[in-house]
């Protein structure tokens, strides 16, 4: 009696107590996969931010979009006084809006998002971190109003009494890249048992190119088609008659397992904010309904044969995957659920879902469950004879990949037509999580550009691996290898960076003034007697795009400021679309800090712009936005970006234009002239 007075007691606190803000700012961004998670259970951003923030982008910096809003469902049987009430608490259900909605929105945070990282060279390193990326955040379904507010949340009558702690990992690892794991433990903090508990992952998904279609109007919405495979616990949506193609990607959520052990997996999707027709195509209003599909598979009125090919149709669906029953779950008690996001690449035509367009999403998905199921490699529930005692207890370690070598630390040098990569050996003493063994092979590089944006694939440069092996190239590292003036092996370190470089590649002859991305990878041997195949490092973890150019001169070694493309005709060839403020040249042959003024013929200021080396360098104009930039761009620091547009946001004139460079720290003068034909 005194455990249920001391638990009503901790309940009714916190029914509308203001708790910690809400925070739906973080998103992932390690990996090819860039999902928004809240501290307050949702998932993706309803495109509330759009296109500052992603809501589920991938991949990353292509503006393909997967998710509009989803959430964790948990649903269950409670005793109210001597009243059985079925309850369902949910994160997000449909709405038109996430920016403003209320209903369906029941959980409320416990904790701002804690962010941690197992990589060393990550600002949120900590040893404690289970993944490259790990968002950590708490939240209640026990307010039914609003922190900080006297607004009820609607139809939130009965909460089930749940604290809920969610942890996401995601890796940069490229077989692994495009999911994340969502691990909740779910505690009941109510004062009496749930039963007949399910949980489920609701996703309002949508694939589409929000390059080519702005998230706006319900036409946007229609063009999603739904698939379902049963043994691989998985649904998911992919762009049937949207974009042509052009949004080329499947979105996917998968169940990975339980604690305690639960394998009944069950699979819906209905009509957004439908109320007519089919009873299973409809959008549950309540409770009661919603609890009906957290425990059925499209309500059991249709066979998976008739669904699977209900759902091929392109419509404005929503799709949530479930699991249950967990018999009792007992004040104070928890347990603990991981379901997988994942995106990945579907080739063939757009309408197609076969086993040929469904290969990337397979593969992802096996590497999703591999993670889960950690050192037991079976998945058996148990650590048998030959699978690897991480910790020497014989526990179950969850969360585990077999780990490529770790990737090289690397530094760009940008000059005139040329770049030069430079990199640590870092990887070279890497050793596999299972097995402890070396397994460091090689290096590749990959290069893209000369390109007109950041989305070009990678391709492979050039290799170098381990001599006489008979794996790859046996063609070493000695080329490579930086040397003092006496030819002897030398680590080379720069100023204000403590990591010693041990080799060296130069990337030329290169275009200046275009945009490249680098990446360099260290790769591993395959171990076949432990069924580990070869596996690479991420070129996102060792990864630079820059745009060649001359560095910073000083204003007295020059006769002119040089301006290209000069003629300017319309457009260069450099800019992704036909937009004006899509458009770039260059000024080069500048000081480290200098104020640069655009005249024209008749005397008018039309522009004046700031220079500062590894500052301002016009990297914020709308050309890199196009371009589909995301992080850092590393130059020579000598040129400075242009968009064409005056101090008053007009595009340029045709005409002559006259620019004054004044250097900041000598105040010299040099002029340039520059031309504008259309």
């Amino acid at each position: 009696m005194l455990i249920t007075l001391l638990l009503l007691a901790l309940f009714s606190s916190l029914w509308g107590q203001p708790l910690i803000p809400d925070d739906a700012s973080h998103y992932t961004d390690v990996g090819n996969i860039r999902l928004t998670i809240s501290n307050f259970g949702t998932l993706g951003t309803g495109f509330a931010n759009w296109p500052t923030q992603p809501s589920c982008e991938y991949p990353r910096g292509s503006g393909i979009e997967h998710l509009f809003i989803g959430g964790l469902w948990v649903g269950g049987r409670i005793r109210r006084g001597s009243e059985e009430i079925v309850a369902v608490s949910t994160a997000a259900i449909d709405v038109a809006s996430a920016r403003y909605a209320s209903e369906g929105f029941e959980f409320t945070p416990l904790s701002p998002v804690r962010i941690r990282s197992s990589l060393p060279t990550d600002p949120y390193y900590t040893p404690e971190a289970v993944s490259h990326r790990d968002f950590l955040v708490e939240f209640t379904d026990t307010n039914q109003v609003i922190p900080g507010t006297t607004q009820r949340i609607p139809q939130h009558d009965y909460p089930l009494g749940l604290h809920v702690r969610l942890e996401s990992y995601a890796w940069n690892y490229p077989f692994a890249d495009a999911f994340v794991i969502l691990w909740y433990t779910i505690r009941n903090v109510g004062p009496t048992a749930i039963e007949s508990l399910y949980v489920g992952l609701w996703a309002d998904a949508v694939v589409r190119n929000t390059r080519l279609v702005a998230p706006r109007g319900s036409a946007f919405y229609t063009a999603g088609a739904e698939g379902f495979l049963e043994q691989e616990a998985l649904i998911y949506e992919w762009d049937a008659a949207g974009d042509r193609g052009l949004a080329d990607s499947y979105f996917a959520i998968k169940f990975l397992g339980s604690e305690p052990p639960c394998t009944t997996v069950f699979f819906n999707s209905w009509q957004f904010r439908n109320t007519i027709g089919d009873e299973w195509t409809q959008s549950p209003q309540n409770d009661q309904q919603r609890y009906r599909r957290l425990s059925s598979s499209f309500l059991g009125q249709v066979n998976f044969d008739y669904a699977r090919q209900f759902l091929r149709s392109p419509s404005n669906r929503s799709i949530m995957l479930s699991v249950g029953p967990f018999a009792l779950l007992q004040p104070g008690d928890s347990l603990r659920v991981a379901f997988a996001i994942i995106c990945a690449k579907k080739p063939g035509d757009p309408a197609a879902d076969d086993p040929a367009s469904r290969f990337h999403l397979l593969r992802y998905a096996g590497w999703a469950q591999r993670a889960y199921n950690g050192n037991d490699l079976n998945g058996n529930g148990r650590l048998d004879p030959g699978e690897p005692d991480v910790r020497g207890d014989g526990s179950i370690v969850r969360f585990l990949l077999p780990s490529p070598p770790e990737a090289p630390r690397v530094r760009l040098l940008v000059g005139s037509g040329e770049a030069t990569l430079y990199w640590s050996d870092n990887a070279e003493a890497s050793r596999d999580i299972f097995t402890n063994r070396r397994h460091f092979e090689g290096y590749r590089l990959w290069l893209s550009g000369p390109a007109a944006t950041a989305l070009d694939s990678l391709q492979l440069l050039r290799q170098w691996d381990l001599p006489g092996n008979g794996i790859g190239y046996d063609n070493g590292f000695e080329a490579l290898r930086i040397r003092d003036h006496t030819g002897q092996p030398q680590r080379l370190t720069f100023a204000g960076d403590t990591v010693g470089y041990t080799y060296a590649y130069r990337l030329g002859p290169l275009l200046d003034g275009w945009l490249y991305r680098v990446g360099l990878t260290a790769f591993s041997s395959p171990d076949e007697l432990n069924g580990i195949p070869e596996l690479e490092s991420s070129p996102l973890a060792a990864e630079f795009l820059f745009i060649p150019g001359r560095g910073p001169v000083r204003t007295d070694s020059i006769a002119r400021i040089g301006i290209f493309p000069n003629p300017y005709r319309i457009s260069a060839a450099w800019e992704p679309g036909g937009s004006e403020r899509g458009r770039k040249l260059y000024f080069y042959n500048l000081p480290h800090r200098c104020r640069i003024r655009i005249w024209n013929a008749a005397g008018q200021e039309v522009a004046v712009l700031w220079h500062e080396s590894g500052k301002q360098e016009g990297g914020t104009i709308g050309w890199f936005t196009h371009a589909g930039l995301v992080g850092d761009l590393s130059t020579a620091g000598g040129f400075h970006a242009w968009d064409l547009l005056s101090a008053a946001d007009q595009p340029l004139a045709p005409g002559l234009y006259i620019i004054i460079v004044e250097d900041a720290d000598s105040a010299e003068l040099r002029l340039g002239y520059l031309l504008v034909l259309k």
